[in-house]
């Protein structure tokens, strides 16, 4: 079977992609935008009619699995603790204990940023319910990490700090996260050969577990809600109706942005920029409660995340002339006539 999600993109370190994704994650819509893209994709390289379901149900079950990828990394982040007490019970058992393995730094072991975490009720429970997103302390992956965390500047600057605040804790465990864990160069493979959605999808994963902990507050109550895939139902549906439409309309798509691609060629618009067309062009026509304006921004965004420079403008200048054009001929559906 085809992964609906095996599409080669180029990947922007983790830092740009938490700026890009981090207020999207609030909204919803863009990154199921760029999922049912990727599965368009998907569909139109399988070469053969009646995928269509399929493709879809793969694409609704992948979103799904987004959230469990986000409770394993933040669980991935949790079990540094666990990893690092058992090092010192090892190290106070030994034959000839030093001073240091007797009166250890204890400092990373309290930070208090574990301790929501472990708190946290929604983890908890779905962790436990869901025991193949937890870690175990002789787990080569997460001691890897480890190792890499306590041989570097930023854990020796932390541990001799001297200061003794939430403040630091909370900035201390975003920066280990974003500098060795998200950008831990075998973390793609390593997710797909757990999950083989999950080397797309983490960079949505990153940006979600960056702004979990970047809310945290020093008093956090263990009944904060972690986030959700969907905002609302009104999201599963709109990621449903999405890929239905766009792929039930795309002879019409097609033939609007053949129109107007002036000394272009359908075959030589890059793929990716072909099927954000279709998609946008499908908002326009057939969800009238979205204003075309919004579309427009959406998917320009989406080029510019996914292909080049000149895409953009490409993309931006096909939507502005059709968008121009059915609004002088009437043709924008009734509700999508009054949000522009």
């Amino acid at each position: 079977m085809i992964s609906q999600n095996k599409i080669t993109f180029f990947f922007l370190p983790l830092h740009q992609f938490i700026r890009r994704y981090i207020i999207e994650i609030m909204l919803g819509r863009r990154q199921l935008r760029e999922k049912v893209m990727q599965n368009i994709y998907a569909y139109n390289s399988l070469g053969t009619d009646g995928e269509e379901r399929m493709v879809e149900k793969n694409m609704m079950k992948s979103i799904d699995q987004i959230y469990d990828l986000y409770i394993y990394i933040l669980n991935l982040i949790k079990v540094q603790k666990d990893i690092a007490e058992h090092k010192i019970e090892l190290a106070k058992s030994k034959n000839f204990p030093t001073e240091e393995d007797l009166n250890p730094n204890l400092k990373f072991v309290h930070n208090k940023v574990f301790k929501i975490l472990e708190e946290n009720l929604e983890l908890s429970r779905y962790s436990n319910d869901n025991k193949f997103l937890l870690w175990d302390i002789y787990d080569s992956y997460p001691n890897n990490i480890y190792k890499n965390l306590t041989e570097s500047e930023l854990y020796k600057t932390y541990m001799s700090s001297g200061k003794n605040s939430f403040e630091e804790d909370k900035e201390f465990i975003l920066d280990f996260f974003v500098e060795l864990i998200a950008e831990y160069e075998d973390l793609h493979d390593y997710l797909e050969g757990v999950q083989i959605t999950w080397a797309d999808d983490v960079h949505i994963a990153n940006a979600m577990v960056h702004t979990t902990i970047k809310s945290f507050r020093q008093n956090s109550s263990p009944l904060i809600s972690l986030f959700k895939v969907y905002k609302d139902l009104d999201d599963k549906k709109f990621t449903e109706e999405l890929f239905r439409k766009t792929i039930r309309h795309q002879a019409e798509t097609k033939n609007m942005v053949d129109e107007k691609a002036q000394n272009w060629e359908l075959d030589r618009i890059a793929t990716i920029d072909l099927i954000i067309l279709e998609m946008a062009l499908t908002e326009f026509l057939y969800f009238p409660n979205i204003p075309a304006k919004v579309t427009i921004n959406e998917y320009v965004e989406l080029a510019k995340n996914y292909s080049t420079e000149k895409s953009r403008v490409f993309v931006n200048g096909i939507l502005d002339k059709t968008l121009k054009e059915l609004k002088d001929n009437n043709n924008l559906p009734k509700y999508g006539r009054g949000l522009l």
